[in-house]
């Protein structure tokens, strides 16, 4: 998956490496936002995870970075990404 000029501007800005954004799509709750989608990891979901061996090592290393950062992308590119800093009622 491609990531966008601006995307990648927002990363450099917050920190995020491109393996968060590219897991927290493959693995988190996405909801459809206007014509995009949106994806982050709730609690549930990053305690299952970290159950499994596999991801283990990435979630405990990242394990903020996971649970504070949400992706906005669509089919083919990454548009950006931000942090999480309020409760949100996208898991509706």
């Amino acid at each position: 998956m491609q990531i966008s000029t601006h995307g990648a501007t927002r990363c450099q800005q917050r920190g995020i490496p491109q393996e968060i954004l590219t897991f927290i799509i493959n693995y988190g709750k996405t909801v459809n936002t206007h014509n995009d989608k949106k994806s982050f990891v709730t609690n549930k979901i990053f305690s299952r995870l970290s159950k499994d061996k596999e991801h283990s090592k990435l979630l405990s290393r990242f394990d903020k970075q996971i649970k504070s950062t949400a992706v906005i992308w669509n089919s083919e590119t990454i548009v950006t990404a931000f942090r999480i800093t309020k409760r949100n009622n996208w898991s509706r």
